[in-house]
């Protein structure tokens, strides 16, 4: 009887360790990571994927005050590599597509909170703002000149969406497109690719080492492409806080959260495990 009782307490004990939270594990850490895209003070534009610079500021204000200090795609690079720490509660926060009203509202925020952001860039969007010049920060998208000025700043980390995949026309992101081969897919992926590592070496100095798919549409072989490349992070759509270890490829899909506005505060980051 003492044997089948010892036998049930073992059984319970490995059953309660498989069901404890994997944060709990060496070396394992728990990362919410934010999405953003457009900041706006005009209300009519609010909406799922624009912001007021009052919510993003009440954001970072409240993660503050919860103990969250914003990691860079470096430290966190570092830290998968076992060459760096991460703080007791980190949390990235990134900014989609490169537009305008990132460097207007969401850098002096950054700075104000000490917080830092990964901005991933549209490339062709870059060229076409570099060469029209226009600078409205309702709608206008950052020139590599604005650019390259921002990579200098401690609080921004620019990073790859795409060259000219941001769309949903005959091609949805980088998927590939009904009838397309295997090869002619690898050419356009990896043209558009190599042209705006191009960009980024004329203008930032480096290629970038993280993409974030447009729309959060991703392929097999656009995923090899760049891993084949020296991506080391790529950042997906998919709403889901990430468990980083020592493992390098725990980076290959990282969850992020959209941030909507008008949402309850507490209620998003509660999804994210933030209370």
């Amino acid at each position: 009887m003492m044997i089948k009782k010892t036998a049930a307490i073992c059984c319970a004990a490995v059953l309660l360790m498989l069901c404890l939270p994997v944060a709990f594990a060496d070396n394992i850490v728990e990362l919410p990571i934010l999405m953003y895209h457009h900041i706006s003070t005009v209300p009519d534009r609010w909406g799922d994927y624009v912001v007021s610079p009052e919510t993003f500021e009440n954001d970072l204000k409240y993660l503050s005050e919860k103990g969250y200090t914003s990691i860079s795609l470096q430290e966190l690079i570092a830290y998968v590599d076992g060459s760096g720490t991460l703080p007791d509660k980190p949390i990235m926060i990134t900014f989609d597509d490169g537009q305008r009203s990132f460097a207007e509202y969401a850098l002096p925020l950054l700075e104000k909170y000490d917080m830092c952001a990964v901005a991933a860039i549209v490339g062709k969007y870059a060229d076409d703002y570099t060469e029209s010049g226009d600078m409205n920060v309702v709608y206008a998208y950052m020139g590599w000149p604005e650019l390259s000025s921002l990579a200098k700043d401690p609080h921004v980390e620019l990073q790859s969406h795409s060259y000219d995949m941001h769309s949903l026309d005959s091609r949805r992101g980088c998927a590939m497109m009904a009838g397309e081969d295997e090869i002619d897919y690898e050419k356009v992926f990896s043209a558009d690719m190599s042209l705006l590592n191009r960009r980024f070496v004329e203008y930032i100095g480096e290629e970038p080492i993280a993409f974030a798919y447009p729309f959060g549409i991703r392929s097999p072989t656009g995923k090899d492409l760049l891993l084949s490349s020296g991506c080391r992070a790529l950042f997906t759509c998919d709403e889901r806080v990430n468990y980083v270890s020592r493992n390098p490829q725990c980076l290959y899909e990282l969850g992020r959260f959209n941030r909507p506005n008008g949402a309850n505060r507490y209620q998003f980051f509660l999804k994210m495990g933030i209370s």
